[in-house]
Protein backbone atom coordinates (compact mmCIF):
# COMPACT_ATOMS: atom_id res chain seq x y z
CA UNK A 1 0.00 0.00 0.00
CA UNK A 2 1.18 3.79 -0.94
CA UNK A 3 -0.19 7.11 -0.55
CA UNK A 4 -0.54 9.28 -3.26
CA UNK A 5 -2.39 12.71 -3.70
CA UNK A 6 -5.44 12.23 -2.05
CA UNK A 7 -5.53 8.33 -1.55
CA UNK A 8 -4.30 4.82 -0.45
CA UNK A 9 -3.66 2.63 -3.68
CA UNK A 10 -1.47 -0.48 -4.84
CA UNK A 11 -0.96 -2.65 -7.09
CA UNK A 12 -2.25 -6.83 -7.95
CA UNK A 13 -1.42 -9.35 -10.49
CA UNK A 14 -4.93 -10.58 -9.89
CA UNK A 15 -5.53 -14.28 -11.15
CA UNK A 16 -7.67 -15.50 -12.76
CA UNK A 17 -9.74 -18.97 -12.84
CA UNK A 18 -7.03 -20.29 -15.76
CA UNK A 19 -4.30 -19.26 -13.66
CA UNK A 20 -3.52 -15.66 -16.05
CA UNK A 21 -3.33 -13.00 -14.12
CA UNK A 22 -4.68 -9.34 -14.70
CA UNK A 23 -2.81 -6.63 -13.64
CA UNK A 24 -5.10 -4.50 -11.16
CA UNK A 25 -5.07 -1.07 -9.36
CA UNK A 26 -6.94 -0.79 -6.24
CA UNK A 27 -7.38 3.18 -4.52
CA UNK A 28 -8.47 3.87 -1.17
CA UNK A 29 -10.45 7.07 0.93
CA UNK A 30 -7.65 8.38 2.73
CA UNK A 31 -10.04 8.50 5.83
CA UNK A 32 -12.75 6.68 6.24
CA UNK A 33 -13.54 2.56 6.43
CA UNK A 34 -11.83 0.20 7.00
CA UNK A 35 -14.32 -1.15 4.78
CA UNK A 36 -16.31 1.02 1.44
CA UNK A 37 -18.15 0.56 -1.61
CA UNK A 38 -16.58 -0.39 -4.28
CA UNK A 39 -16.66 0.99 -8.54
CA UNK A 40 -14.85 -1.67 -10.56
CA UNK A 41 -14.09 -0.09 -14.25
CA UNK A 42 -12.28 -2.95 -16.91
CA UNK A 43 -10.44 -1.45 -19.85
CA UNK A 44 -8.40 -2.60 -22.73
CA UNK A 45 -6.98 1.02 -23.46
CA UNK A 46 -4.88 0.77 -20.12
CA UNK A 47 -5.34 2.38 -16.47
CA UNK A 48 -2.15 4.43 -16.46
CA UNK A 49 -1.81 7.99 -17.74
CA UNK A 50 -0.18 6.74 -20.80
CA UNK A 51 -1.31 3.65 -22.10
CA UNK A 52 1.54 0.67 -21.51
CA UNK A 53 4.02 3.21 -19.50
CA UNK A 54 4.29 2.55 -16.04
CA UNK A 55 1.91 -0.37 -16.64
CA UNK A 56 1.77 -1.68 -12.76
CA UNK A 57 2.39 1.39 -11.33
CA UNK A 58 -0.93 2.35 -9.44
CA UNK A 59 0.59 6.28 -8.70
CA UNK A 60 0.42 6.43 -12.26
CA UNK A 61 -2.78 5.63 -12.49
CA UNK A 62 -5.76 7.63 -15.07
CA UNK A 63 -6.66 10.44 -14.50
CA UNK A 64 -9.10 12.45 -16.84
CA UNK A 65 -7.44 15.95 -18.98
CA UNK A 66 -9.20 18.44 -15.90
CA UNK A 67 -10.26 20.65 -19.12
CA UNK A 68 -12.49 17.59 -20.27
CA UNK A 69 -13.46 15.91 -16.79
CA UNK A 70 -15.84 13.48 -18.83
CA UNK A 71 -13.35 12.03 -20.96
CA UNK A 72 -11.96 9.02 -20.86
CA UNK A 73 -13.27 4.71 -20.63
CA UNK A 74 -12.56 4.74 -16.75
CA UNK A 75 -15.05 7.34 -16.36
CA UNK A 76 -14.00 10.19 -13.57
CA UNK A 77 -10.66 8.49 -13.00
CA UNK A 78 -9.57 7.29 -9.62
CA UNK A 79 -9.42 10.93 -7.74
CA UNK A 80 -13.01 11.58 -7.88
CA UNK A 81 -14.33 7.96 -7.07
CA UNK A 82 -12.15 7.83 -3.85
CA UNK A 83 -13.29 11.89 -2.99
CA UNK A 84 -16.97 10.68 -3.15
CA UNK A 85 -15.67 7.58 -0.31
CA UNK A 86 -15.53 4.78 -2.81
CA UNK A 87 -12.77 2.04 -3.36
CA UNK A 88 -12.11 2.34 -6.98
CA UNK A 89 -10.48 -0.97 -8.50
CA UNK A 90 -9.25 -0.89 -12.28
CA UNK A 91 -7.94 -3.47 -14.15
CA UNK A 92 -6.75 -4.45 -17.88
CA UNK A 93 -8.17 -6.45 -19.61
CA UNK A 94 -6.51 -9.92 -20.57
CA UNK A 95 -4.06 -9.64 -23.12
CA UNK A 96 -3.57 -5.61 -22.72
CA UNK A 97 -0.83 -3.67 -21.66
CA UNK A 98 -0.16 -4.99 -18.07
CA UNK A 99 -1.94 -7.83 -17.97
CA UNK A 100 -1.01 -11.78 -18.64
CA UNK A 101 -2.84 -13.76 -21.44
CA UNK A 102 -4.10 -13.32 -25.08
CA UNK A 103 -6.68 -10.75 -26.20
CA UNK A 104 -9.58 -11.69 -27.20
CA UNK A 105 -11.40 -8.64 -27.85
CA UNK A 106 -14.77 -9.28 -24.95
CA UNK A 107 -14.11 -13.04 -25.38
CA UNK A 108 -12.64 -13.47 -21.97
CA UNK A 109 -14.34 -10.19 -20.30
CA UNK A 110 -17.56 -12.32 -18.68
CA UNK A 111 -15.66 -14.79 -16.86
CA UNK A 112 -12.86 -12.56 -16.10
CA UNK A 113 -15.14 -9.63 -14.69
CA UNK A 114 -16.58 -12.49 -12.17
CA UNK A 115 -13.20 -13.79 -11.16
CA UNK A 116 -12.22 -10.08 -10.24
CA UNK A 117 -15.62 -9.45 -8.45
CA UNK A 118 -14.78 -12.93 -6.70
CA UNK A 119 -11.58 -11.07 -5.78
CA UNK A 120 -13.02 -8.04 -4.30
CA UNK A 121 -15.58 -9.61 -2.32
CA UNK A 122 -12.54 -11.24 0.07
CA UNK A 123 -11.08 -8.07 0.37
CA UNK A 124 -11.07 -6.37 4.09
CA UNK A 125 -11.55 -3.00 2.10
CA UNK A 126 -14.51 -3.99 0.34
CA UNK A 127 -18.08 -3.38 2.32
CA UNK A 128 -19.90 -6.25 -0.75
CA UNK A 129 -21.71 -2.99 -2.16
CA UNK A 130 -20.22 -2.86 -5.92
CA UNK A 131 -20.99 -0.79 -8.79
CA UNK A 132 -19.60 -1.93 -12.44
CA UNK A 133 -18.86 1.33 -14.71
CA UNK A 134 -17.00 2.39 -17.82
CA UNK A 135 -17.20 4.06 -21.38
CA UNK A 136 -17.19 2.87 -24.82
CA UNK A 137 -14.98 -0.62 -24.66
CA UNK A 138 -15.25 -0.59 -20.90
CA UNK A 139 -18.85 -0.22 -21.28
CA UNK A 140 -19.00 -3.54 -22.60
CA UNK A 141 -16.61 -5.18 -20.25
CA UNK A 142 -18.89 -4.11 -17.22
CA UNK A 143 -21.63 -5.35 -19.02
CA UNK A 144 -20.08 -8.76 -19.79
CA UNK A 145 -19.32 -8.69 -15.85
CA UNK A 146 -22.74 -7.54 -15.05
CA UNK A 147 -24.26 -10.47 -17.07
CA UNK A 148 -22.57 -13.13 -14.69
CA UNK A 149 -24.70 -12.22 -11.46
CA UNK A 150 -22.47 -12.01 -9.37
CA UNK A 151 -23.89 -11.80 -5.72
CA UNK A 152 -21.68 -8.51 -4.85
CA UNK A 153 -22.87 -6.59 -7.87
CA UNK A 154 -25.59 -3.82 -7.41
CA UNK A 155 -26.06 -1.80 -10.37
CA UNK A 156 -24.20 -0.37 -13.31
CA UNK A 157 -23.03 2.62 -15.51
CA UNK A 158 -22.59 1.82 -18.91
CA UNK A 159 -22.14 4.41 -21.95
CA UNK A 160 -21.92 4.05 -25.99
CA UNK A 161 -21.13 0.38 -25.43
CA UNK A 162 -22.14 -2.48 -26.77
CA UNK A 163 -24.55 -4.98 -24.72
CA UNK A 164 -24.75 -7.60 -27.73
CA UNK A 165 -21.59 -6.95 -29.20
CA UNK A 166 -21.99 -9.15 -32.16
CA UNK A 167 -25.96 -9.22 -33.53
CA UNK A 168 -26.10 -5.51 -32.70
CA UNK A 169 -22.73 -4.45 -34.10
CA UNK A 170 -20.52 -6.14 -35.65
CA UNK A 171 -23.32 -8.28 -37.32
CA UNK A 172 -26.16 -5.71 -37.64
CA UNK A 173 -28.89 -7.15 -40.76
CA UNK A 174 -26.18 -9.94 -40.18
CA UNK A 175 -23.43 -7.62 -42.27
CA UNK A 176 -20.09 -6.97 -41.28
CA UNK A 177 -19.83 -3.56 -39.76
CA UNK A 178 -16.38 -3.19 -40.96
CA UNK A 179 -14.84 0.57 -40.73
CA UNK A 180 -15.05 0.17 -36.43
CA UNK A 181 -13.41 -3.16 -37.05
CA UNK A 182 -10.25 -2.45 -38.78
CA UNK A 183 -10.04 0.85 -37.70
CA UNK A 184 -10.09 0.03 -33.87
CA UNK A 185 -8.39 -3.12 -34.31
CA UNK A 186 -5.11 -1.26 -35.95
CA UNK A 187 -5.16 1.18 -33.24
CA UNK A 188 -5.07 -0.99 -30.58
CA UNK A 189 -2.24 -3.21 -31.62
CA UNK A 190 0.29 -0.88 -29.41
CA UNK A 191 -1.62 -2.05 -26.27
CA UNK A 192 -1.27 -5.73 -26.86
CA UNK A 193 0.82 -7.34 -23.86
CA UNK A 194 4.12 -9.17 -23.58
CA UNK A 195 2.44 -12.14 -23.41
CA UNK A 196 0.02 -11.39 -26.04
CA UNK A 197 3.20 -10.70 -28.34
CA UNK A 198 4.89 -14.13 -27.36
CA UNK A 199 1.46 -15.73 -27.98
CA UNK A 200 1.71 -14.34 -31.26
CA UNK A 201 5.36 -15.54 -32.01
CA UNK A 202 4.68 -18.75 -31.18
CA UNK A 203 2.34 -19.39 -33.28
CA UNK A 204 4.26 -17.48 -36.33
CA UNK A 205 7.71 -18.13 -35.39
CA UNK A 206 8.02 -14.35 -36.61
CA UNK A 207 11.27 -12.86 -34.47
CA UNK A 208 11.10 -9.72 -32.39
CA UNK A 209 12.58 -7.61 -35.30
CA UNK A 210 10.55 -9.14 -37.90
CA UNK A 211 7.05 -9.05 -35.71
CA UNK A 212 8.06 -5.22 -35.25
CA UNK A 213 8.17 -4.42 -38.61
CA UNK A 214 4.94 -5.83 -38.94
CA UNK A 215 3.22 -3.51 -36.24
CA UNK A 216 5.42 -0.73 -38.58
CA UNK A 217 3.42 -1.73 -41.85
CA UNK A 218 0.15 -2.13 -39.37
CA UNK A 219 0.69 1.31 -38.81
CA UNK A 220 1.05 2.45 -42.40
CA UNK A 221 -2.12 0.62 -43.23
CA UNK A 222 -3.63 2.30 -40.51
CA UNK A 223 -2.64 5.69 -41.69
CA UNK A 224 -4.00 4.94 -45.29
CA UNK A 225 -7.27 3.71 -44.26
CA UNK A 226 -7.82 6.86 -41.97
CA UNK A 227 -6.56 8.84 -44.65
CA UNK A 228 -9.76 7.19 -47.30
CA UNK A 229 -11.93 10.06 -45.78
CA UNK A 230 -9.96 12.76 -47.51
CA UNK A 231 -10.19 10.90 -51.48
CA UNK A 232 -12.64 12.09 -53.77
CA UNK A 233 -14.81 9.62 -53.15
CA UNK A 234 -13.93 8.84 -50.35
CA UNK A 235 -12.52 4.84 -49.35
CA UNK A 236 -13.44 3.06 -52.34
CA UNK A 237 -10.68 3.79 -54.63
CA UNK A 238 -8.23 2.86 -51.77
CA UNK A 239 -6.37 -0.48 -51.95
CA UNK A 240 -6.23 -1.03 -48.15
CA UNK A 241 -10.33 -0.75 -47.64
CA UNK A 242 -11.23 -2.92 -51.10
CA UNK A 243 -8.45 -5.66 -49.96
CA UNK A 244 -10.33 -8.99 -50.32
CA UNK A 245 -10.08 -11.46 -48.77
CA UNK A 246 -11.01 -9.90 -45.27
CA UNK A 247 -9.89 -12.96 -43.17
CA UNK A 248 -6.05 -12.97 -42.94
CA UNK A 249 -5.85 -9.42 -43.68
CA UNK A 250 -2.60 -8.11 -43.88
CA UNK A 251 -0.23 -7.00 -40.13
CA UNK A 252 -3.61 -6.57 -38.31
CA UNK A 253 -4.46 -10.57 -38.64
CA UNK A 254 -1.13 -11.38 -37.62
CA UNK A 255 -1.37 -9.19 -34.08
CA UNK A 256 -4.62 -10.03 -33.91
CA UNK A 257 -5.04 -13.56 -34.96
CA UNK A 258 -8.87 -13.08 -32.81
CA UNK A 259 -9.53 -10.59 -35.69
CA UNK A 260 -10.48 -13.62 -38.16
CA UNK A 261 -12.67 -15.17 -35.55
CA UNK A 262 -14.71 -11.51 -34.91
CA UNK A 263 -15.48 -12.10 -38.85
CA UNK A 264 -16.53 -16.18 -39.32
CA UNK A 265 -19.66 -15.94 -37.95
CA UNK A 266 -22.22 -14.68 -40.42
CA UNK A 267 -25.45 -16.24 -38.61
CA UNK A 268 -26.52 -16.20 -35.14
CA UNK A 269 -24.25 -19.10 -33.34
CA UNK A 270 -23.30 -20.32 -29.94
CA UNK A 271 -20.39 -17.88 -30.51
CA UNK A 272 -22.36 -14.57 -30.91
CA UNK A 273 -24.98 -15.68 -27.73
CA UNK A 274 -22.28 -15.96 -25.47
CA UNK A 275 -21.76 -12.21 -26.10
CA UNK A 276 -25.25 -11.52 -25.53
CA UNK A 277 -24.37 -9.93 -22.41
CA UNK A 278 -27.68 -8.22 -21.80
CA UNK A 279 -29.80 -11.56 -21.96
CA UNK A 280 -28.98 -12.52 -18.75
CA UNK A 281 -28.28 -9.23 -16.27
CA UNK A 282 -30.44 -8.96 -13.30
CA UNK A 283 -29.46 -5.26 -11.60
CA UNK A 284 -30.38 -1.99 -12.13
CA UNK A 285 -28.38 -0.23 -14.87
CA UNK A 286 -27.79 3.43 -16.36
CA UNK A 287 -27.41 3.67 -20.23
CA UNK A 288 -26.15 6.14 -21.97
CA UNK A 289 -25.92 6.71 -25.97
CA UNK A 290 -26.22 9.62 -28.28
CA UNK A 291 -28.25 9.61 -31.34
CA UNK A 292 -25.32 9.06 -34.07
CA UNK A 293 -23.26 6.21 -31.42
CA UNK A 294 -22.38 3.06 -33.38
CA UNK A 295 -23.56 1.32 -29.83
CA UNK A 296 -27.18 3.66 -30.27
CA UNK A 297 -29.20 0.45 -31.05
CA UNK A 298 -27.37 -1.88 -28.62
CA UNK A 299 -27.59 0.37 -25.70
CA UNK A 300 -31.75 1.20 -26.33
CA UNK A 301 -32.25 -2.56 -26.60
CA UNK A 302 -30.55 -3.22 -23.32
CA UNK A 303 -32.25 -0.24 -21.70
CA UNK A 304 -35.89 -1.71 -22.78
CA UNK A 305 -35.38 -5.11 -22.56
CA UNK A 306 -33.94 -4.62 -18.72
CA UNK A 307 -36.72 -2.29 -18.16
CA UNK A 308 -39.39 -4.68 -18.90
CA UNK A 309 -37.52 -7.76 -17.57
CA UNK A 310 -35.45 -6.34 -14.65
CA UNK A 311 -36.83 -2.79 -13.51
CA UNK A 312 -34.90 0.21 -11.86
CA UNK A 313 -33.49 1.30 -15.50
CA UNK A 314 -32.18 4.90 -16.84
CA UNK A 315 -31.92 5.94 -20.34
CA UNK A 316 -30.30 9.21 -21.11
CA UNK A 317 -29.65 9.70 -25.38
CA UNK A 318 -27.90 13.00 -26.34
CA UNK A 319 -27.20 14.39 -29.58
CA UNK A 320 -23.70 13.35 -32.39
CA UNK A 321 -21.51 10.94 -32.49
CA UNK A 322 -19.97 8.34 -30.23
CA UNK A 323 -16.96 10.36 -28.76
CA UNK A 324 -19.53 13.85 -28.00
CA UNK A 325 -20.07 12.22 -24.60
CA UNK A 326 -16.54 12.79 -23.57
CA UNK A 327 -17.54 16.40 -23.56
CA UNK A 328 -18.62 18.65 -20.66
CA UNK A 329 -21.92 20.00 -22.68
CA UNK A 330 -22.89 16.96 -23.87
CA UNK A 331 -24.49 16.78 -20.32
CA UNK A 332 -27.62 18.44 -18.51
CA UNK A 333 -25.93 17.42 -15.08
CA UNK A 334 -23.42 14.15 -14.51
CA UNK A 335 -25.70 11.77 -12.66
CA UNK A 336 -23.34 8.98 -12.19
CA UNK A 337 -22.41 9.47 -8.03
CA UNK A 338 -26.19 9.85 -7.80
CA UNK A 339 -26.83 6.88 -9.10
CA UNK A 340 -24.32 4.91 -7.22
CA UNK A 341 -24.92 7.16 -4.39
CA UNK A 342 -28.25 5.36 -4.37
CA UNK A 343 -27.62 1.71 -5.13
CA UNK A 344 -24.38 1.43 -3.24
CA UNK A 345 -24.37 3.42 -0.34
CA UNK A 346 -28.59 3.45 0.00
CA UNK A 347 -28.94 7.26 -0.25
CA UNK A 348 -32.25 9.43 -1.58
CA UNK A 349 -31.00 11.14 -4.80
CA UNK A 350 -33.49 12.55 -6.90
CA UNK A 351 -32.07 10.44 -10.41
CA UNK A 352 -33.81 7.72 -9.00
CA UNK A 353 -37.34 9.13 -8.87
CA UNK A 354 -37.19 10.90 -12.28
CA UNK A 355 -38.81 9.51 -15.33
CA UNK A 356 -36.89 6.88 -16.70
CA UNK A 357 -35.97 7.98 -20.37
CA UNK A 358 -34.15 11.65 -20.84
CA UNK A 359 -33.09 12.70 -24.22
CA UNK A 360 -32.20 15.70 -26.73
CA UNK A 361 -34.62 15.98 -28.86
CA UNK A 362 -31.93 17.30 -31.22
CA UNK A 363 -30.22 14.24 -32.73
CA UNK A 364 -27.53 16.40 -34.58
CA UNK A 365 -25.64 19.39 -33.49
CA UNK A 366 -23.45 20.69 -36.08
CA UNK A 367 -21.69 23.59 -34.07
CA UNK A 368 -21.08 20.95 -31.19
CA UNK A 369 -18.82 23.57 -29.36
CA UNK A 370 -21.49 25.82 -28.42
CA UNK A 371 -24.25 22.80 -27.43
CA UNK A 372 -26.06 23.69 -24.25
CA UNK A 373 -27.81 21.03 -22.96
CA UNK A 374 -30.86 23.20 -22.34
CA UNK A 375 -33.63 21.07 -23.53
CA UNK A 376 -33.78 17.52 -22.73
CA UNK A 377 -36.93 16.05 -21.94
CA UNK A 378 -37.95 13.19 -20.12
CA UNK A 379 -40.28 10.43 -20.96
CA UNK A 380 -42.20 7.24 -19.29
CA UNK A 381 -41.06 4.72 -21.95
CA UNK A 382 -38.34 4.74 -25.12
CA UNK A 383 -40.17 4.98 -27.74
CA UNK A 384 -42.32 7.85 -25.80
CA UNK A 385 -46.25 6.67 -24.47
CA UNK A 386 -47.74 9.05 -26.90
CA UNK A 387 -45.86 7.63 -29.82
CA UNK A 388 -47.42 5.51 -32.87
CA UNK A 389 -46.85 4.30 -36.18
CA UNK A 390 -47.28 5.96 -39.10
CA UNK A 391 -46.71 4.70 -42.54
CA UNK A 392 -45.80 5.67 -46.01
CA UNK A 393 -45.32 3.50 -48.85
CA UNK A 394 -42.99 2.90 -51.45
CA UNK A 395 -44.52 3.64 -55.27
CA UNK A 396 -42.20 2.35 -58.45
CA UNK A 397 -42.87 6.20 -59.96
CA UNK A 398 -40.11 7.09 -56.67
CA UNK A 399 -43.38 8.84 -54.78
CA UNK A 400 -43.39 8.38 -50.92
CA UNK A 401 -46.51 8.30 -50.13
CA UNK A 402 -49.77 7.17 -47.09
CA UNK A 403 -51.34 5.12 -49.66
CA UNK A 404 -50.70 2.23 -51.07
CA UNK A 405 -49.53 1.67 -55.03
CA UNK A 406 -52.39 -0.74 -56.47
CA UNK A 407 -52.47 -0.27 -60.40
CA UNK A 408 -50.18 1.30 -63.05
CA UNK A 409 -46.93 3.07 -62.53
CA UNK A 410 -46.91 3.08 -58.81
CA UNK A 411 -47.34 -0.38 -58.87
CA UNK A 412 -44.03 -1.27 -60.99
CA UNK A 413 -41.19 -3.20 -59.94
CA UNK A 414 -38.14 -1.12 -60.21
CA UNK A 415 -34.24 -2.20 -60.23
CA UNK A 416 -30.89 -1.24 -59.30
CA UNK A 417 -27.35 -2.47 -59.81
CA UNK A 418 -24.95 -3.44 -57.07
CA UNK A 419 -20.99 -3.78 -58.38
CA UNK A 420 -19.09 -4.16 -55.21
CA UNK A 421 -16.16 -2.90 -57.36
CA UNK A 422 -17.49 0.25 -56.88
CA UNK A 423 -19.17 0.58 -53.60
CA UNK A 424 -21.45 3.13 -52.40
CA UNK A 425 -19.29 5.18 -50.05
CA UNK A 426 -20.55 5.74 -46.64
CA UNK A 427 -21.56 9.47 -45.60
CA UNK A 428 -22.31 9.69 -42.18
CA UNK A 429 -24.39 7.81 -39.83
CA UNK A 430 -23.60 5.73 -36.75
CA UNK A 431 -20.45 5.22 -37.18
CA UNK A 432 -17.65 5.36 -35.02
CA UNK A 433 -14.28 5.97 -36.58
CA UNK A 434 -15.16 7.76 -40.06
CA UNK A 435 -17.21 10.48 -40.37
CA UNK A 436 -20.52 10.81 -38.49
CA UNK A 437 -23.71 12.15 -38.27
CA UNK A 438 -26.22 14.07 -40.31
CA UNK A 439 -24.45 14.77 -43.52
CA UNK A 440 -25.71 15.57 -47.10
CA UNK A 441 -26.22 12.37 -49.34
CA UNK A 442 -25.79 14.52 -52.71
CA UNK A 443 -22.29 13.76 -53.69
CA UNK A 444 -22.91 9.94 -53.55
CA UNK A 445 -26.77 10.05 -54.77
CA UNK A 446 -25.55 11.80 -57.87
CA UNK A 447 -24.30 8.36 -59.33
CA UNK A 448 -25.78 6.67 -62.26
CA UNK A 449 -25.41 3.14 -60.21
CA UNK A 450 -26.23 4.56 -56.53
CA UNK A 451 -29.74 2.60 -56.34
CA UNK A 452 -33.50 4.04 -56.04
CA UNK A 453 -35.09 7.08 -54.22
CA UNK A 454 -38.48 7.48 -53.07
CA UNK A 455 -39.85 11.13 -51.66
CA UNK A 456 -43.05 12.73 -50.09
CA UNK A 457 -44.64 15.39 -50.77
CA UNK A 458 -43.44 18.83 -49.11
CA UNK A 459 -44.56 18.40 -45.42
CA UNK A 460 -47.42 21.58 -44.70
CA UNK A 461 -46.91 20.85 -41.19
CA UNK A 462 -44.08 19.86 -38.94
CA UNK A 463 -43.69 15.82 -38.27
CA UNK A 464 -41.55 14.70 -35.24
CA UNK A 465 -40.02 11.22 -35.43
CA UNK A 466 -39.27 9.72 -31.89
CA UNK A 467 -38.56 5.90 -31.89
CA UNK A 468 -37.95 3.17 -34.65
CA UNK A 469 -37.75 3.49 -38.30
CA UNK A 470 -38.23 0.55 -40.65
CA UNK A 471 -38.39 -0.51 -43.62
CA UNK A 472 -39.86 -3.36 -45.21
CA UNK A 473 -39.98 -4.72 -49.02
CA UNK A 474 -40.38 -7.17 -51.29
CA UNK A 475 -37.02 -7.85 -53.62
CA UNK A 476 -35.20 -10.57 -55.89
CA UNK A 477 -32.22 -10.58 -57.28
CA UNK A 478 -30.19 -12.57 -59.85
CA UNK A 479 -27.40 -13.38 -57.64
CA UNK A 480 -28.00 -15.84 -54.74
CA UNK A 481 -27.47 -13.24 -52.33
CA UNK A 482 -26.90 -9.25 -52.04
CA UNK A 483 -27.44 -6.72 -49.41
CA UNK A 484 -30.02 -4.02 -49.16
CA UNK A 485 -29.17 -1.21 -48.00
CA UNK A 486 -32.02 1.27 -46.51
CA UNK A 487 -31.66 5.13 -45.55
CA UNK A 488 -34.18 7.69 -44.42
CA UNK A 489 -33.01 10.96 -45.35
CA UNK A 490 -34.72 14.67 -44.96
CA UNK A 491 -34.84 16.25 -48.54
CA UNK A 492 -34.81 20.82 -47.40
CA UNK A 493 -36.31 23.18 -49.20
CA UNK A 494 -32.41 24.19 -50.15
CA UNK A 495 -31.41 20.81 -51.66
CA UNK A 496 -29.57 19.41 -49.47
CA UNK A 497 -30.56 15.79 -48.86
CA UNK A 498 -29.26 14.81 -45.38
CA UNK A 499 -29.34 11.64 -43.81
CA UNK A 500 -30.75 11.08 -40.25
CA UNK A 501 -31.08 6.72 -40.34
CA UNK A 502 -29.67 3.85 -42.27
CA UNK A 503 -30.15 0.19 -41.91
CA UNK A 504 -28.62 -3.15 -43.96
CA UNK A 505 -30.11 -6.74 -44.26
CA UNK A 506 -27.87 -9.70 -45.92
CA UNK A 507 -30.77 -10.66 -48.00
CA UNK A 508 -29.53 -14.73 -47.74
CA UNK A 509 -29.92 -14.69 -44.01
CA UNK A 510 -32.75 -11.86 -43.80
CA UNK A 511 -34.99 -14.19 -41.24
CA UNK A 512 -31.77 -13.91 -39.00
CA UNK A 513 -31.68 -17.79 -38.56
CA UNK A 514 -28.87 -19.92 -38.72
CA UNK A 515 -29.20 -21.42 -42.29
CA UNK A 516 -28.76 -19.64 -45.00
CA UNK A 517 -31.52 -18.93 -47.61
CA UNK A 518 -29.91 -18.35 -50.79
CA UNK A 519 -32.02 -16.27 -53.09
CA UNK A 520 -33.77 -18.20 -56.36
CA UNK A 521 -34.05 -15.87 -59.85
CA UNK A 522 -37.56 -14.60 -60.25
CA UNK A 523 -38.28 -15.81 -56.61
CA UNK A 524 -39.09 -12.54 -54.11
CA UNK A 525 -39.17 -12.91 -50.70
CA UNK A 526 -39.86 -10.17 -48.29
CA UNK A 527 -37.34 -8.29 -45.73
CA UNK A 528 -37.34 -6.15 -42.83
CA UNK A 529 -34.97 -3.50 -42.54
CA UNK A 530 -34.45 -1.58 -38.93
CA UNK A 531 -32.83 1.60 -39.60
CA UNK A 532 -32.20 2.34 -35.45
CA UNK A 533 -33.62 4.31 -33.17
CA UNK A 534 -34.18 8.55 -33.10
CA UNK A 535 -35.88 11.80 -32.35
CA UNK A 536 -36.12 14.21 -35.03
CA UNK A 537 -38.15 17.11 -36.03
CA UNK A 538 -39.34 17.07 -39.66
CA UNK A 539 -39.26 20.74 -41.01
CA UNK A 540 -42.33 22.12 -42.83
CA UNK A 541 -41.51 22.35 -46.64
CA UNK A 542 -39.14 19.63 -46.40
CA UNK A 543 -39.53 15.68 -47.80
CA UNK A 544 -39.43 12.48 -46.34
CA UNK A 545 -36.80 10.33 -48.41
CA UNK A 546 -36.09 6.36 -48.20
CA UNK A 547 -33.04 5.41 -50.68
CA UNK A 548 -32.24 2.24 -51.56
CA UNK A 549 -29.00 1.10 -52.48
CA UNK A 550 -26.54 -1.93 -52.45
CA UNK A 551 -23.75 -1.02 -50.10
CA UNK A 552 -22.39 1.21 -47.43
CA UNK A 553 -18.90 1.32 -47.46
CA UNK A 554 -16.87 1.05 -45.46
CA UNK A 555 -19.82 1.06 -42.54
CA UNK A 556 -20.51 -2.36 -43.96
CA UNK A 557 -18.65 -4.37 -45.89
CA UNK A 558 -19.02 -5.49 -49.32
CA UNK A 559 -21.34 -7.79 -49.80
CA UNK A 560 -19.81 -9.98 -53.01
CA UNK A 561 -22.72 -11.65 -54.01
CA UNK A 562 -21.76 -14.82 -54.06
CA UNK A 563 -24.00 -16.36 -52.56
CA UNK A 564 -20.75 -18.19 -49.74
CA UNK A 565 -21.77 -17.69 -45.79
CA UNK A 566 -18.74 -17.01 -45.20
CA UNK A 567 -18.16 -13.57 -47.02
CA UNK A 568 -14.78 -12.87 -45.46
CA UNK A 569 -13.43 -15.56 -47.35
CA UNK A 570 -14.57 -14.56 -50.44
CA UNK A 571 -11.77 -13.13 -53.10
CA UNK A 572 -11.84 -10.81 -56.16
CA UNK A 573 -12.41 -13.85 -58.22
CA UNK A 574 -15.61 -14.39 -56.18
CA UNK A 575 -16.99 -10.58 -57.51
CA UNK A 576 -20.56 -10.66 -58.96
CA UNK A 577 -22.48 -7.64 -59.98
CA UNK A 578 -26.22 -8.00 -58.82
CA UNK A 579 -29.28 -6.69 -60.15
CA UNK A 580 -31.90 -6.05 -57.02
CA UNK A 581 -35.42 -5.89 -58.03
CA UNK A 582 -37.90 -4.41 -55.29
CA UNK A 583 -41.64 -4.83 -56.08
CA UNK A 584 -44.13 -1.88 -55.26
CA UNK A 585 -47.80 -4.21 -56.02
CA UNK A 586 -49.93 -4.78 -52.62
CA UNK A 587 -49.12 -8.75 -52.35
CA UNK A 588 -46.24 -7.12 -49.91
CA UNK A 589 -46.57 -3.20 -49.87
CA UNK A 590 -43.16 -1.69 -50.07
CA UNK A 591 -43.43 0.65 -46.93
CA UNK A 592 -41.41 2.51 -44.38
CA UNK A 593 -43.02 2.63 -40.93
CA UNK A 594 -41.82 5.58 -38.23
CA UNK A 595 -42.64 6.00 -34.99
CA UNK A 596 -44.55 9.46 -34.62
CA UNK A 597 -45.38 11.80 -31.64
CA UNK A 598 -47.55 15.02 -31.71
CA UNK A 599 -45.38 17.75 -32.47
Amino acid sequence: MQDIDGARCFQAMVPMRDGVRLNTFVYLPEHGGPRFPVIVQRTPYGITALQGVDATDPAKGWLPDPARPMAGALKHGWRRLVEHGYAAVFQDCRGRNGSEGEDHVYGDDATDGYDLLDWIAAEPWSDGNVGLSGSSAASTTALAAASQRHPSVRAFFAQVGGSSIYDDVVYEGQSIELERLWLWVANNIPGLSRSHRDAVQARTGLSDAELDAVADSARARFAALDGARNQRPPYVGVAEWMHLPLLGYPDFSVWQPYLDELISHPAPDAFRARHDFRSSIDVPGFHVTTWFDIFSTSVIRAFTELAERVGNQKLWVGPNYHYFVYEQQFWPRDPYFEWFDHWLKGIPTPIVEEPPVFFSPRCWVADAGAYVADDWRHAASWPPPEAAPRTWFLHGDGRLDPTVADSGPASAPATFRYDPRRPVPTLGGRNMLITAGARDQRPVQERADYGLLYRSDPLTEELVLAGPAEVVLRVESDCPDTDVVAKLVEDHPDGRSVLLMDGVVRVMYRNGTAEAEPLQPGVPVEIRVELGHLHHRFAVGSRIGVDLTGSNFPRRARNTNSGHPLLAADTDADVRVATTTVHHDAVVPARLTLSVVPS
